[in-house]
């Protein structure tokens, strides 16, 4: 029986996915991290050339979904991600799942969270016409700390890089290139 059957104890389901979300947002900041730049990357958006993301950090508030379906066996899910702006660098980071009956992300769900991974404070902030980066330190509800880049593409397109501290992608120019490394699918949408 999966632990994300609906006749699964609560208690359970609480305890594992609130680990289970720890772990998924450890792993995806630091998988996503490194990569430099050679200065001459594909623009993310394939060079649509439209009206460019915020610079503004309250452009990331609000509630986000995982564009793509992780399908695991008989069941699917989307991971969630809540923004609550705290201060003028400063936001929380929450993260939840939702599991779907089905392979396919599609009708009901149940959702688990979003509990609260950490917070994040952002240095500093850099956009042009295909990207917005936020440069900052996300620091988790157990204590560890990383650099982190949290990145915005037209549509509203969220991704989350993991870096290091300090940086390691000083430029917009290095981020770049590595959010073209990205499926659109790892990253959030409204």
């Amino acid at each position: 029986m999966s632990v994300l059957s609906p006749s699964s104890d609560r208690t359970h389901l609480a305890r594992w996915s609130g680990s289970a979300l720890i772990a998924v947002a450890t792993l995806t900041l630091a998988a996503c991290g490194g990569g430099g730049s050679d200065g001459h990357s594909e623009p993310p958006d394939g060079g649509s050339g439209g009206v460019g993301p915020s610079v503004s950090i309250s452009a990331l508030e609000g509630d986000w979904l995982q564009k793509g379906c992780v399908k695991a066996g008989a069941q699917s899910f989307k991971r969630t991600l809540r923004v609550r702006i705290t201060g003028q660098t400063a936001i929380d980071y929450f993260e939840g799942v939702l599991t779907f009956n089905g392979n396919d992300c599609a009708g009901a769900s149940q959702a688990a969270g979003p509990t609260k991974t950490g917070t994040v404070t952002f240095a500093r902030s850099e956009a042009n016409q295909v990207l917005a980066a936020h440069w900052g330190e996300l620091r988790t509800v157990i204590g560890t700390r990383s650099g982190a880049i949290w990145t915005l593409r037209p549509n509203n397109l969220l991704c989350l890089l993991g870096d290091e501290i300090p940086t390691i992608q000083p430029t917009l120019a290095a981020v770049a290139s590595s959010v073209a490394t990205i499926p659109a699918d790892n990253c959030f949408t409204r």
